[in-house]
This record gives structure tokens, C-alpha cells and sequence, in this order.
């Protein structure tokens, strides 16, 4: 029982921390600048895989049964329309992936290596629903695929790979922090 209310405490952690990287934004349209995805790499590098995934996931559906907890203090089912939910699909899977390929490193370079390809995760599946969204159902859709790179991702490059190097940075001596705590 005890592990139980840990594992769940720590999921609501992490949920909690995502919503406040939501609120932390600066809007662009149609895809803000947040906090979340920084958020995503540290539940994946600090919880179980599936910790880190439910932790994405129950953000998703506080977000979809209507708490307004997406970016700009929205929520609802209508939010699958919007052209950024695909990155909060992407959260969820990037999550898992993050911490089954650093679950037992405290190796700066591979849990570098491991914000990468999840950060190009997060692109693979949010960038074409951006795209299908934007061309589908709002009906603006992006003339080429530069455009599509324009709204979604050059912009994004530079805060991404900040937040990349400071969950590097500080993941080690969080898990060792987290061994000693466990050993007492």
C-alpha cells in the first residue's frame, strides 16, 4: 500500500507540474511557447515508465472533461480540434519513451540523447496534426510544408533545446537525491 500511495502521489505531482507549465506561456499562434514539454522530461526521466505515462494522461482528460488546464486556461472535448493537441497525444507516448530508455542512468549524455528523440517525437505527432487540423477543420491550411515548420517548430528550437539542457543538467543529482532518500 505504501508504494501504491507513493507511485500515486507522484503521478499527481507531475500532473500538477505539467498544468503549471501550461499556464506558464507565451501565446504565438497557432502553437504557444510553454512549459509543459520541460514538465514531460522530467516526469519521464524521474517516474516509471507508466507513472510518467498516466501522469500525461490524466492531464489529458482533467483537460477534456472541461478543467481549464491546456495552454491559454482551456479545456474541454472541443480541444481535440485544436491544432496543439497532438503534442499533448505525443506528452503522453514521449513520456514512457523517456523513461524507458533512462530509467537506470544518471548519464548526462544519454539522458541528453534521449530529450532529443523524444523532443522529435513530440514533432513527428504533433506537426501533421497540426497540419490536418489546421487544413481539415479550420480550414487555414499551411501552403507548404515550411509554413508547417514555421508555425511549429523553428520558433520552438532554441527553448527546447534550453529546457533540454537544464532537465540535464539537474536529473542526476535529483535521482541521487531520490536513492539516498530511498536507502533512509
Amino acid at each position: 500500500m505504501k508504494n501504491n500511495t507513493k507511485s500515486l502521489t507522484r503521478i499527481a505531482i507531475f500532473t500538477a507540474l505539467i498544468c503549471v507549465g501550461a499556464f506558464i506561456s507565451i501565446p504565438m499562434y497557432p502553437v504557444p511557447i510553454t512549459l509543459q514539454n520541460f514538465f514531460v522530461f522530467m516526469a519521464g526521466l524521474l517516474l516509471s515508465p507508466v507513472e510518467a505515462f498516466l501522469s500525461v494522461l490524466i492531464y489529458i482528460i482533467l483537460g477534456l472533461v472541461g478543467v481549464p488546464i491546456f495552454s491559454g486556461f482551456t479545456g474541454g472535448i472541443q480541444s481535440v480540434f485544436k491544432p496543439t493537441f497532438g503534442f499533448l497525444i505525443a506528452f503522453a507516448i514521449g513520456g514512457y519513451l523517456i523513461s524507458k530508455l533512462t530509467k537506470d542512468t544518471i548519464s548526462r549524455k544519454k539522458i541528453f540523447i534521449t530529450l532529443i528523440i523524444a523532443e522529435i517525437l513530440f514533432y513527428l505527432i504533433g506537426l501533421p496534426y497540426l497540419y490536418l487540423i489546421l487544413k481539415f477543420y479550420i480550414g487555414k491550411a499551411p501552403e507548404s510544408l515550411m509554413a508547417v515548420l514555421s508555425m511549429g517548430l523553428i520558433p520552438f528550437i532554441p527553448g527546447d533545446i534550453i529546457k533540454m539542457i537544464v532537465a540535464t543538467a539537474i536529473t542526476p543529482k535529483i535521482k541521487k537525491a531520490l536513492q539516498n532518500e530511498n536507502r533512509n
